[in-house]
């Protein structure tokens, strides 16, 4: 009965708690991902809410899951909590509303702000001040604070390359205009396929095992789909 009665409050408090952190994180999330085109006059506003709500939903669905595992299991020793499922359930909560309502202000008030960063360090926290033994998983938050350090370096090379190409092809030619309208299927090609090769290695399960150690067989599709 304890465990029922556990279940029922906690998915009572649960669904409003990451509804919050929803739509905080979704209203974050699409600012970084149309922004850039919104500015540009690519797209307008009314075209990226409706574009960036579809895909937001649509990445939820698809790989909002595997990413919630990951973040889940990778930080702390989910067994530990397994005579205390109060103590775990709390845990979340707390985690959930904390991200929730940090990444909603700072959304509000244009602030930066991660909610990944939000809910790992939440996660991580309320782990430790419950002095659950072995909760924390050591070697998978060193494994996250590593991913952390080394993404802001990878996405500056990443940017660095991108833009000395961009350059070169476009904006130092003699009719940079004619340049762009002739090398944009290129660029275009090249996200599509590095979109597709993200979802073969980091997708679903099903997507994942079709090239499970063929690294080439997972880059040839993914430069065939782009």
């Amino acid at each position: 009965m304890a465990v029922v009665a556990t279940a029922g409050w906690a998915a009572a408090l649960a669904y409003p708690a990451a509804s919050l952190l929803a739509l905080a994180n979704g209203a974050n999330d699409i600012c970084n991902s149309v922004g850039t085109a919104v500015g540009a006059g690519a797209l307008t506003m009314r075209q990226a809410l409706v574009l960036g709500c579809i895909a937001e939903a649509i990445g939820a669905v698809t790989i909002g899951p595997f990413v919630a595992q990951s973040i889940a299991s990778g930080q702390i020793h989910v067994a530990a909590f397994a005579g205390s499922p109060r103590t775990f359930v709390l845990l979340m909560l707390s985690s959930l509303l904390g991200a929730g309502i940090s990444t909603l202000l700072a959304t509000l008030y244009g602030a930066p702000i991660s909610a990944t960063h939000g809910i790992v360090s939440g996660i991580v926290t309320v782990a430790l001040l419950s002095g659950t033994h072995g909760a924390l998983d050591l070697g998978g938050i060193g494994f996250t604070l590593l991913g952390w350090a080394a993404s802001p370096l990878a996405g500056l090379a990443a940017g660095f390359a991108v833009s000395l190409l961009v350059h070169r092809l476009v904006l130092g030619t003699r009719s940079p205009a004619a340049a762009a309208a002739k090398r944009q299927p290129l660029f275009l090609a090249l996200i599509a396929s590095l979109s597709f090769l993200f979802l073969l290695l980091k997708g679903p399960v099903f997507l994942r095992r079709r090239v499970a150690g063929r690294p080439l067989l997972a880059l040839g599709a993914a430069l065939a789909g782009g």
